[in-house]
């Protein structure tokens, strides 16, 4: 195991892993199971804890609800701030395929994949042996279900991930009643040693990304911010965006309404001196 690595916060929220638990809470996928009578058939089956570390194609796992919502504007920011750039694959969700005999490959909620070839390829997948390059930065927002979901995230990753050669791994875990509100934000880089060792945050607290050149940073309690420290540029999410456009068009729509105002204006001015003129006249 790579170390050191922060442990998870710990009994801030219920085990729901007991006796009585739902056996789908993890997710199910579909199986053909042949019956006694012969009949060949297709059964849901339950997801493990394990399973989320390495699914397969067509398996449904379950979120949480604070999960989704902030994998949905992590995603849309990440992937707005690269649009631009053709060198740069933003995955979300996404399974890898590291090519490494017995190293499982999950599906990172975000991987910035720079140095891609083709960004435009349809891909099910990431496949790091074809593509030919692998995910400098990958993100995880931990899912808060329970306690051994949240250890994927905040401990087997960090393994997995560190043996898989990722430069570096930001843990996100969003505000719940597991962080007291709070949203938490963990980094690692890796070591010559192959080992993953904590990003130490400056003066304010955020977290350089080598990999991305962007800084990592909680405002207040519960805002995350990505700042590009060179121009100054800040990801806007959906909202935020939304917002920006329509101050634009607002702006735009003024200058239209300024313009024709001034146009009906001279034209005005035109019609009077012309008719002064017509009245002068013998």
């Amino acid at each position: 195991m790579a170390v050191p690595f922060r442990k998870p916060p710990a009994d801030l929220e219920p085990d729901l892993s007991g006796p009585g638990a739902d056996p789908f809470r993890y997710g199910w996928r579909w199986q053909r199971v042949r019956l006694p009578s012969g009949e060949v058939t297709e059964q849901q089956i339950p997801l493990t804890v394990d399973d989320l570390l390495d699914p397969q194609l067509g398996d449904e796992v379950t979120q949480s609800g604070p999960h989704g919502q902030w994998f949905v504007r992590l995603g849309y920011l990440l992937q707005q701030y690269y649009e631009s750039r053709e060198d740069v694959l933003v995955c979300l969700d996404m399974k890898m395929i590291w090519g490494i005999p017995g190293l499982p490959g999950p599906s990172p909620d975000v991987a910035i994949v720079q140095g891609i070839r083709d960004k435009a390829a349809e891909r099910s997948s990431f496949d790091v042996l074809k593509e030919g390059v692998r995910p400098g930065l990958i993100l995880e927002l931990v899912s808060s279900l329970d306690n051994a979901v949240r250890a994927n995230d905040y401990e087997k990753k960090v393994d997995i991930y560190a043996r898989a050669g990722i430069p570096e791994y930001f843990i996100l875990d969003p505000p719940t009643l597991a962080t007291k509100g709070r949203l938490l934000l963990t980094a690692y880089r890796l070591g010559l040693n192959g080992r993953y060792r904590p990003i130490e945050p400056d003066a304010e607290g955020r977290l350089l990304s080598a990999t991305t050149g962007l800084l990592f940073g909680i405002e207040g309690d519960q805002t995350l911010l990505i700042l590009d420290p060179k121009t100054g540029e800040r990801p806007l999410d959906f909202a935020e965006n939304r917002a920006r456009l329509a101050e634009e068009r607002a702006d735009r729509e003024m200058e239209a309404r300024k313009a024709a105002e001034a146009e009906n204006a001279q034209l005005r001015l035109e019609l009077e001196q012309a008719r002064k003129a017509a009245s002068k006249s013998p």
